[in-house]
């Protein structure tokens, strides 16, 4: 499968989230990756829904929005009203995957179960014929610019096994060109950019994303 770059806004400065779309736009990438932090799943809270419902609205680029909540069912209706493409929650956040995937397929997007680190992949094997794709952590969820976990990057391949070579396997947390190819190697074709490639100073950089790019051609 082909690799694709999704821009993790919450990296960009907030104070010109506009000008990170435009600058998105210029990057070819192929998805913008918004996460929602409740402070209660996560230690942090980053964007709210108004912003996803705007960034959605104006964006050129597909939005996939990662939710990293404890409330799936005050968060989804949320998310869902928005006009983002695809949409991932964690597994560890519900004991019941296929009433919220099942939610987010009748609004018309693509479903993704996210796995923080150190989560059994063995959850996926009942619920992957309801997956589009799987999101996997490679640093403990919450905040950018962490030390990226080697012991993440191999579950990728028995993710592969498990959901099968058709569908996108995502990987989040301290990508950079060393990392991503190691995740490539195991089967990862989605490649979320933050503060290691894209925003090296809360703007994109995009000689750094060309290259990056290159690397895994």
């Amino acid at each position: 499968m082909t690799s694709k770059l999704s821009l993790s806004i919450m990296c960009a400065d907030p104070l010109y989230l506009g000008e990170a779309l435009q600058e998105a736009k210029q990057s070819g990438a192929e998805f913008i990756h918004a996460d929602i932090m409740d402070g209660n799943f996560v230690n942090n809270i980053t964007l709210g829904y108004g912003q996803i419902k705007r960034i959605a609205e104006v964006s050129s680029i597909p939005v996939e929005v990662h939710l990293m909540v404890s409330n799936l069912d005050a968060a989804l209706p949320e998310v869902l009203a928005t006009h983002c493409t695809h949409v991932s929650f964690h597994i560890e956040a519900t004991n019941h995957p296929v009433k919220y995937l099942r939610q987010i397929h009748a609004a018309g997007k693509k479903a993704g179960i996210a796995l923080n680190p150190h989560a059994p992949v063995q959850f996926l094997d009942n619920i992957r014929d309801y997956l589009d794709y799987v999101l996997v952590m490679t640093v403990e969820p919450g905040f950018a610019g962490q030390k990226f976990l080697d012991n993440a990057a191999p579950k990728i391949r028995s993710i592969r096994e498990i959901i099968g070579g058709d569908k996108d396997i995502v990987v989040d947390g301290n990508i950079s060109t060393v990392n991503a190819l190691l995740c490539q190697k195991y089967g990862a074709t989605v490649f979320v950019l933050g503060t290691s490639v894209a925003y090296t100073n809360q703007h994109l950089n995009l000689k750094e994303i060309s290259d990056f790019r290159k690397a895994l051609q």
